[in-house]
């Protein structure tokens, strides 16, 4: 063999916008599946555009492959966001909320409901940023005028906050929210002014927004776990603040919750663990009866051991019931004399 061997020639590289068209001719036919594989050999290609991957999600959910829709969106969101020119469906004009709303639609599926509700919260909020939502008449609304007037509500509250009005930094907050009902900041500082109020009911609420609107945003996890350790709830607590603790191993604020949290619940571990034996002893003693060692100083039989007497001990069995009846019999005998008194005052 020589030392210049003839390679074999290479195949050409798969040109995808062929691929994209076959992928499509499947999609009129609604064949998703046939699809899903031309997708598939598209997404295997270097991807430069999320649009392959927005497209194979769709047919992943038309074939109830949820799970890969939400690792096709999560991929789909790390891209820049971009206008879906000709291609706006359900309300989305841009590739993230429309991988927004498919992931939905999958935790819906799910039964992941919390999930489901923060992704459709979170494609709102990229619509209304962009100014893109309308109101009840179909006009578009002035976004910059209503973010404008909801910082400057922010700001006047985080002076009230500042000086501790609560209830007046919890005012101004709410009214910039009236502006800009997706504006996490807002949420987070009306939720801490309800902590300080020690509303828990309504600062969970604000708590739970500020997790929808921003999933990865620690703060809302951390402002959840501390309204339920207040409230006692400190199963629940201790969840949300692990996956906080999670998110910033290194965050002092939560990893000091977080034991505290660990604390109480280990202390109470312990009492329900020393009371259960307890409640166990006395339900065996109501069912069984109790046995009681008595001195029976009538019985003229003695106990005699070495030239020493001494009364016999006997083991009588004394359950609730005798000692009721015993009750029973004693206030009875009250009464009588009672009663014998008193016929003997009438006479008299």
């Amino acid at each position: 063999m020589g030392l210049f061997s003839k390679k074999e020639p290479q195949a050409p590289p798969p040109d995808p916008a062929y691929i994209l068209a076959e992928a499509q001719e499947y999609l009129k036919e609604k064949d998703f599946k046939g699809a899903l594989e031309k997708f598939d050999e598209l997404c295997a290609l270097p991807v430069q555009s999320p649009l392959p991957l927005l497209s194979r999600a769709t047919c992943r959910l038309q074939l109830s492959q949820y799970e890969g829709v939400l690792e096709d969106c999560n991929k789909v969101l790390k891209f820049l966001n971009s206008d879906l020119t000709g291609h706006e469906e359900e309300g989305c004009t841009t590739v993230h909320s429309l991988a927004l709303l498919r992931m939905a639609k999958a935790y819906k599926e799910l039964g992941r409901l919390d999930e489901a509700k923060s992704a459709l919260m979170r494609r709102n909020v990229v619509e209304h940023k962009l100014g893109r939502t309308t109101n009840d008449e179909g006009e578009d609304e002035n976004v910059e005028e209503k973010q404008k007037a909801a910082e400057e509500w922010k700001e006047k509250g985080n002076k009230e906050f500042k000086n501790e009005n609560w209830s007046a930094a919890l005012d101004c907050y709410r009214n910039g929210l009236s502006y800009d009902m997706y504006s996490v900041k807002l949420h987070s500082n009306a939720c801490m002014a309800l902590i300080n109020l020690k509303r828990w009911a309504q600062a969970l609420k604000h708590a739970e927004q500020c997790i929808a609107l921003e999933p990865n945003w620690v703060k809302g996890y951390y402002m959840k776990g501390r309204i339920l350790s207040n409230e006692s709830k400190l199963e629940q607590a201790q969840q949300v603040l692990q996956k906080a603790a999670q998110m910033e191993p290194r965050n002092k604020q939560i990893k000091g919750l977080l034991e505290e949290v660990n604390s109480r619940v280990e202390y109470v571990e312990s009492r329900l663990r020393r009371r259960k034996p307890k409640e166990q002893q006395e339900k065996t003693a109501e069912d069984s009866g109790t046995e009681q060692a008595v001195e029976d100083v009538d019985s003229d039989e003695d106990y005699c051991q070495d030239g020493t007497c001494s009364p016999k001990t006997v083991k009588v069995r004394v359950t609730r019931k005798d000692i009721m009846n015993i009750i029973v019999d004693l206030c009875a005998a009250m009464v009588g004399v009672a009663m014998v008194w008193w016929f003997v005052r009438q006479e008299a």
